[in-house]
């Protein structure tokens, strides 16, 4: 079921994946390829396994579990002081390596052939963790669309992009999720179930129909690292924001951390817009530290500010 490439010469896209610490794995991450979309096009989605090299996702696993422990954290606390069913996360993480995986460069080259522009946005970041808890409750089959688009489905390019990442792998006893691949509609008897070996990337539309299962095992939990994008000018689409974070100090540090044409997919302007000036690129420096440390950024007229550094605002003592 799951399909491997790796050619990082293939690579032409000028996004870069700026992980701290991981610049040695750069030249061997996966490329999703030709055959991968074909695959996508004709069944709905695409399975990917050994999606990122090893040391890195063993550092992913790692991570995740420091943010979302494991089931023996929880297994003997009382039921008041356990999770629901399963413990979510969102965008921006405490662990920079989520949201360095935000920008990965092949997801962000495969949305871009999918959807068929090279505008591309983040549309939300989810990392979760499911326990063997509450069984009794039952998911439906369903498609995401109406989670995520205030429009009916259309054609592939208001699909969106989904994809899960599973660091440790899905066994049949972990709740693996099942789909049913795109020739077959809503055919539930056609069901496929996400069984995947550690490092599988799983990537779907949001017009696809699949399904949450529930623990069969009463040990372990399933961790995963899920993304949505979308294009920018789909702006009836969205989940969540974060163009309200600007103040958000998680934020603040990573987006400083990036390159112009990544930042677009957080929505700022592309560099030559006419909003960069002598003034607003300083405020910018403030806001967001290393903003123009690639130098990418030149002004354009000077213009009065109309904001200034204080972004968090002042005190109000006389």
């Amino acid at each position: 079921m799951g399909l491997r490439r790796r050619d990082p010469s293939k690579n032409s896209n000028n996004f870069h994946l700026p992980f701290i610490c991981f610049s040695f794995l750069l030249d061997s991450l996966m490329i999703l390829s030709d055959e991968h979309l074909t695959h996508f096009e004709e069944q709905g989605y695409v399975v990917v396994e050994e999606f990122y090299p090893e040391e890195l996702r063993a550092q992913i696993s790692e991570a995740i579990r420091e943010s979302h422990p494991p089931w023996e954290f929880y297994k003997d606390k009382p039921k008041d002081e356990k999770p629901y069913f399963q413990v979510s996360k969102d965008f921006p993480y405490e662990h920079d390596i989520f949201n360095k995986l935000t920008v990965c460069p092949d997801l962000i080259d495969f949305a871009q052939r999918i959807l068929g522009t090279k505008d591309i946005h983040l549309r939300y970041a989810h990392n979760w963790a499911k326990y063997p808890l509450n069984e009794e409750r039952k998911s439906k089959v369903h498609v995401d669309n109406g989670n995520c688009s205030q429009l009916p489905r259309g054609g592939q390019e208001f699909g969106q992009m989904h994809t899960w990442y599973f660091p440790d792998g899905v066994t049949e006893d972990e709740a693996p999720m099942f789909v049913v691949p795109k020739p077959y509609g809503r055919d539930v008897s056609k069901k496929i179930s996400l069984v995947v070996p550690p490092g599988t990337m799983v990537i779907f539309s949001a017009h696809f129909w699949h399904s949450a299962t529930d623990f069969k095992g009463t040990e372990g939990q399933r961790y995963s690292v899920s993304r949505l994008y979308g294009r920018a000018d789909h702006y009836w689409e969205g989940l969540g924001s974060y163009v309200n974070l600007g103040n958000n100090d998680r934020y603040r540090k990573f987006i400083g951390t990036l390159t112009a044409k990544e930042r677009e997919i957080f929505k700022f302007p592309p560099a030559g817009h006419p909003y960069y000036t002598l003034e607003t690129l300083a405020m910018l420096e403030e806001q967001y530290p290393g903003w123009n440390a690639g130098d990418e950024y030149a002004p354009g007229e000077t213009i009065v500010a109309t904001d200034d550094l204080y972004i968090a605002g002042l005190p109000n003592d006389e």
